[in-house]
């Protein structure tokens, strides 16, 4: 069970992992006494009531002005402003709190430089798979929450703002009766993915575009909406799917929640996105082709396993 959040909170965050959790941690407690502050900015933050600051400098000094009770942190890869804010919680014996969205890297997230773990009071993950994990990468079970992911729970709840029409035109598909696959790949090759799990991002969506051009009639009338992760570069995957009309990148100002919301089927590998569309009762397929190791979520009962063998038979399927 997470801890009942309560008093004067500076929530800091930068990867949309921790952003969304942080922000929707608000609402649950309903939280008036605080100060949410990031390094990027997302055209998500909208659907959240609290404001979200943007700061890149001066750190110190802010949380002197704000004298917070308690600084609760995302875990980021792509930027250590959550590690600095750690750092001036400790060392101002302020409390500290970080969540950590995923099942990977979890030690590395809070590694300084020289490889020292820094860690706040306490560490939430989302299940005792997480825990068991962060345990065996050396974190103390003492410090250690099991807080479930709070996003989740606030997606339960939502509801879209623009109708499928709306929607559509946002995106801009003409036929409303049109197929829609929305792809969200993992950056995987931020992190050595071809080493790590066998494959990355941009071998997967070169396979899936070979399958579209090869099999144009049997794939017919499908979108592929490719909702590229923030963190993700996106002109490589553009080079791939740029002369594919069946392949559309979607801004990044495109929420997210409505492209799963009127999709008829949702594919990825290991992103949290999957679970998500899970929430919203959307078809869920992994993409793990050829010799995938290392899968995250593996037992984890997140959609269904497909490859270039299966994946025509199985879309098909899930979509009758």
């Amino acid at each position: 069970m997470r801890t009942k959040l309560k008093g004067k909170i500076l929530f800091v965050f930068s990867d949309p992992g921790g952003a969304k959790p942080c922000l929707s941690l608000i609402e649950e407690n309903n939280l008036s006494n605080v100060i949410a502050v990031s390094d990027r900015r997302y055209s998500f933050y909208h659907s959240f009531k609290t404001p979200v600051k943007i700061v890149n400098k001066n750190f110190e000094e802010l949380i002197k002005i704000i004298n917070p009770e308690l600084i609760f942190t995302g875990t980021s890869y792509t930027s250590n402003i959550e590690q600095q804010f750690i750092n001036i919680a400790l060392k101002n014996r302020i409390r500290c709190y970080s969540f950590i969205d995923h099942w990977t890297s979890i030690s590395k997230r809070f590694k300084n430089l020289d490889g020292k773990m820094i860690l706040p009071d306490q560490v939430w993950v989302i299940d005792e798979r997480a825990k068991q994990l962060a345990i065996e990468e050396g974190i103390d079970k003492d410090r250690l929450v099991i807080s479930g992911n709070p996003y989740h729970d606030w997606l339960l709840n939502w509801k879209p703002t623009i109708n499928r029409e709306a929607f559509f035109k946002q995106v801009g598909l003409q036929h409303i009766n049109q197929k829609i696959l929305v792809y969200a790949p993992d950056p995987l090759s931020n992190v050595k993915g071809k080493e790590v799990f066998g494959f990355d991002e941009l071998s997967a969506t070169s396979v899936l575009v070979e399958l579209f051009k090869k099999y144009p009639t049997k794939l017919k009338g499908w979108k592929i909406l490719v909702k590229a992760h923030p963190n993700q570069d996106r002109d490589k995957l553009n080079k791939i799917i740029e002369r594919h009309k069946t392949f559309y990148i979607l801004p990044e100002e495109v929420d997210i929640n409505l492209a799963l919301f009127y999709a008829d089927a949702v594919i990825g590998f290991f992103s949290s996105v999957l679970i998500e569309a899970t929430i919203m009762n959307k078809p869920v397929l992994r993409f793990l082709d050829g010799l995938t190791k290392n899968d995250p979520i593996v037992g984890l009962n997140v959609g269904m396993i497909t490859n270039r063998n299966t994946f025509i038979t199985m879309l098909s399927k899930i979509t009758l």
